[in-house]
């Protein structure tokens, strides 16, 4: 059923970006390579996790712990930094892109963004997950194992949304709130790792060594995505504290900071 679920997704996603980007293409607009590499990059580590030889080796802890590294983390940032919804909105009909604005500027989506709600549902879902019976119920029933991967990779998404994405969101918050709220994952996610590691946990995970190594990969990988997610929301930063800064000597004329009295004051000089 994973397996389903997953190809499909990956299949629609690629089909409806192909689109856009064909759209773009006749009109003889750009589009960023980026965006685009990022996106075949996210559906290629969704298809690796839902796909042999990883799904088929799941049930060791360490190949979930991967698989999860995938789905929920790696994934859900390449595609938040290809932006499928701005592409979406600049190449639908007006009638569907009047539709898919006002559903990103709904009062559901703008509460499910909200950085609390996001951190609750990500931090809550791996210490219900891996603290009580839950994973141990999860290698017993297909649906509830394909459950608890939608449910992190749905939560991947809405955390990558709000932290790096590049689409339009109501009420984003600011760098600052978004570079606390990956202080904060990243943190949770290092204590999850270390609890786990020191009581041998979860229940039902096989042995000690597999638990272990699980702990250990579930540290180090997300770790390196954490970093990669900081250095993607450095670099945006970076980059609207430039436009910011042109805005401003634009506005200020010829006499502003760009200008000659600009240009003196920065020397020291007065003339």
């Amino acid at each position: 059923m994973l397996e389903l679920v997953g190809l499909s997704s990956v299949a629609t996603w690629l089909a409806g970006y192909g689109a856009g980007l064909l759209r773009l293409r006749r009109r003889g607009v750009r589009w960023p390579a980026g965006r685009t590499v990022a996106l075949v990059a996210g559906l290629a580590c969704v298809a690796a996790g839902v796909l042999p030889p990883v799904v088929d080796h799941d049930e060791t802890f360490w190949v979930h712990v991967g698989q999860h590294l995938l789905l929920a983390m790696a994934a859900p940032v390449l595609l938040a930094l290809s932006g499928p919804f701005t592409l979406a909105l600049r190449t639908l009909p007006r009638r569907s892109r009047r539709l898919l604005l006002g559903a990103l500027h709904s009062t559901p989506v703008a509460f499910a963004t909200t950085p609390a709600l996001v951190l609750l549902l990500d931090i809550g879902g791996l210490v219900l997950l891996y603290t009580t019976g839950t994973y141990a119920l999860t290698l017993q029933h297909d649906w509830l194992h394909a459950l608890v991967h939608l449910h992190m990779f749905l939560t991947g998404c809405l955390l990558a949304w709000v932290v790096v994405g590049v689409d339009p969101m109501p009420r984003r918050p600011g760098f600052g709130g978004r570079l606390a709220t990956l202080v904060i994952v990243a943190a949770a996610h290092d204590t999850i790792s270390k609890l786990l590691y020191a009581h041998d946990l979860p229940v039902g995970a096989g042995p000690a060594s597999d638990r272990h190594a699980g702990a250990q990969l579930m540290y180090y990988g997300g770790t390196v995505v954490d970093l990669a997610m900081a250095v993607a929301l450095m670099g945006q930063w970076y980059r609207a504290t430039g436009r910011e800064h042109r805005r401003t000597l634009r506005r200020a004329g010829p006499g502003g900071p760009a200008g000659p009295s600009g240009a003196a004051a920065r020397d020291g000089v007065v003339r």
